[in-house]
């Protein structure tokens, strides 16, 4: 005896013609998404590089500056790339997910600094704190994007 063939279920097609939904972020929005973690993290490395425990092991300015680097270089254009892939996508958690990612990339920028040694250790230390920051930008961002929904075709008589 033999199993049946299984058959595949219908996939459900949208229409063709007409635009879709999509979301619309305002400048603000995009402020507070992508300005607003960078500022915050900017500011913790900051803190950190004034505790004078901390200078036992070595100054933290250079971090500084890859945290400020990476925001530039690789968060500002993922960042808006994510809003152009994701605009036809409505749950808005699916971008949270995205600026998360982007957060994450910002570890990479730790190889790019030029230092050996122990430092590239330091890319989970930049990545996690910069993925959180980033998921909770765009999670404070989400009253100030818009679902813009298209206008219906007029029906003729």
């Amino acid at each position: 005896m033999t199993t049946p063939i299984p058959v595949k279920p219908s996939r459900r097609t949208r229409p063709a013609s007409g635009p879709r939904a999509r979301l619309k972020m305002s400048l603000y929005g995009f402020l507070v998404a992508w300005l607003t973690p960078n500022l915050v993290m900017a500011g913790l490395v900051l803190v950190l590089n004034l505790i004078p425990a901390l200078q036992s092991y070595g100054s933290l300015a250079p971090l500084l500056t890859v945290v400020g680097v990476a925001g530039m270089v690789i968060g500002l254009p993922l960042c808006l790339l994510v809003n152009w892939l994701f605009r036809h996508k409505t749950n808005q958690w699916i971008h949270v997910l995205g600026y998360a990612l982007v957060g994450m990339l910002y570890g990479l920028a730790v190889l790019f600094s030029g230092a050996g040694g122990l430092v590239p250790m330091l890319i989970p230390v930049v990545g996690f704190p910069a993925a959180i920051l980033m998921a909770l930008g765009r999670t404070f961002a989400r009253p100030l994007v818009s679902v813009v929904r298209p206008e219906a075709p007029a029906a003729t008589a």
